[in-house]
Parts: C-alpha cells; sequence; structure tokens
C-alpha cells in the first residue's frame, strides 16, 4: 500500500487540485493523509467536505516542512505494513492517472528503491532539479547517471528506510530536510532513483528572486539560507576536511553577495 503525505498551509485551491489528481489513480491501493500547519482560510474544512476520505492532521502552525512530515509519519507508520510504501509530495503539483503506478514499478524494480519523480512545468517543460552534489565546490546540480540526492516533490519512500534511518531531521526545518534524508538514505545503503515517466506538474513560482537581500540570506523559505547550508554540508559532507571547506565556501559567498549588495557598481 502506498500512504500518501501531504503537508500544507493554506493555498486552499493549489491543495484541492491536487487531491483531485489524485482521485483519478488507476492504482488503487493508496491512502491520503494531509498535515494542515495552522491554516487560516478553511482549507481543511473544504478539503474534508470535498474529499472525506482523506486523512487531516491539524496542528496549530509553525511546524514547517520537517516536522510536519514527521508529524505525519508518528500517525502513517505504526500501521504501515511491512511492504508499504510513503509517497510524499508537495501542495502545489498535480499528477497523472499513471502516476503512482509507475512511481511503485520504479521502486520495485530497482530493489524497494527510494524514486523521485521528473518535475515539470504546467505547460509541459522539463524544470530542473539537482540530484548531485560536488563537496569539493559545493555546488548542485542534475548530473545524469549520478543521484546523491531526492527532492521531496513527489518521493515514494519505502517503509523500511525509516525504520533504518528514522525521521527528518529538526535541524533542517524547512529546505534542506529533503536533501540531507534521501543522503543519509543512500548512506544506509538504499538506492535512489529518479523516473523519467513518473511526472509531477509543478505549480509554484519560484519566490527568491523577490525577496529582499536579508531574506534570501537569513529566511526560513529562502533555498539559499547560510545557516542550513552550513548545516547541510556538516551533517552530509563525507570528510571533516570536506565539512570545513563547505562551511568556508558558504561564508565567503556570503560576504562576496553582502558587499555586492552593500557597494553596487
Amino acid at each position: 500500500m502506498i500512504h500518501v503525505l501531504i503537508p500544507f498551509f493554506n493555498r486552499k485551491q493549489l491543495t484541492l487540485e491536487c487531491l483531485e489528481s489524485f482521485s483519478k489513480q488507476t492504482y488503487s491501493d493508496y491512502s491520503i493523509t494531509l498535515v494542515d500547519d495552522g491554516s487560516t482560510n478553511g482549507s481543511s474544512e473544504a478539503i474534508q467536505s470535498r474529499f472525506p476520505n482523506v486523512e487531516i492532521i491539524k496542528t496549530k502552525g509553525g511546524l514547517w516542512w520537517a516536522e510536519s512530515l514527521n508529524v505525519g509519519l508518528k500517525t502513517i507508520l505504526p500501521r504501515a505494513g511491512l511492504n508499504g510504501f510513503v509517497l510524499i509530495i508537495n501542495q502545489d503539483t498535480a499528477v497523472k492517472e499513471d502516476y503512482l503506478k509507475k512511481m511503485l514499478k520504479a521502486s520495485e524494480e530497482s530493489g524497494r528503491a527510494l524514486v523521485g519523480s521528473t518535475l515539470k512545468s504546467p505547460s509541459g517543460e522539463t524544470i530542473k532539479k539537482s540530484t548531485s552534489v560536488d563537496w569539493d565546490r559545493f555546488t548542485f546540480s542534475n548530473s545524469s547517471g549520478k543521484i546523491d540526492l531526492l527532492p521531496t516533490r513527489g518521493i515514494l519512500i519505502p517503509v523500511e528506510v525509516f525504520q533504518k534511518i528514522g525521521l527528518f531531521t529538526p535541524l533542517l526545518p524547512h529546505h534542506g530536510a529533503d536533501i540531507n534524508f534521501s543522503m543519509k538514505a543512500k548512506r544506509a545503503g538504499f538506492n535512489l532513483v529518479l523516473s523519467s515517466e513518473a511526472v509531477v506538474y509543478n505549480k509554484e513560482d519560484a519566490g527568491d528572486k523577490s525577496w529582499s537581500f536579508w531574506y534570501r540570506q537569513f529566511g526560513r523559505r529562502s533555498s539559499s539560507n547560510v545557516g542550513m547550508n552550513i548545516m547541510l554540508a556538516l551533517l552530509n559532507a563525507p570528510t571533516l576536511y570536506l565539512k570545513l571547506k563547505c562551511v568556508l565556501i558558504i561564508i565567503w559567498r556570503f560576504f562576496r553577495e553582502f558587499f555586492a549588495h552593500a557597494f553596487p557598481k
């Protein structure tokens, strides 16, 4: 069985559209659990009215991504069978009718691997998401043939992965939690694969470019968050030398951007 887990906060219409796409799946052995991280616009009530079979866990808010996932997992895992899976996906996405079937097939063909989705825009253009890392330069890229990490914008995880490595770390409350989890799973001996057939349509607009300099550097929603990147390097770079090197690179990049911001040409 596949246990679909979707944390959300407000954005009611996007969440309803995501659930509508899951209601059309050709694979039927699945359930959906949502974690409402303190929505203020009646999202849970609208979802429950339209999709009464969907389980909703309501919280007081402030959990952010990683802890919202952990709240959902603590509910799902005790009842998940030994051969079960958890699919984690964002609320601002939609999938085709054969999505779950293709994700399950990709995992089983690769020895119950963790499976990432191919991400596309609503118009069908492929969005390149980083799947590999160069620790010597602290750069992330989409390198064919090398998969070091998988984002949670559509990732299928066998339940035994959680049994072996635990849940998502609170040290990375938002960005980086998925990267850390998948790299930790790979170190524990699990395969990571990316399915070219299982497509997730992403409806989110990129937000970083509209933020202030200081929010890009230290805001929790920013993927450029200095503290997050330092923690990610300390947790995952394979040697002490590379951990320290990555930290120095991150600090150097911050000051480079700070002086460019403070003293524009």
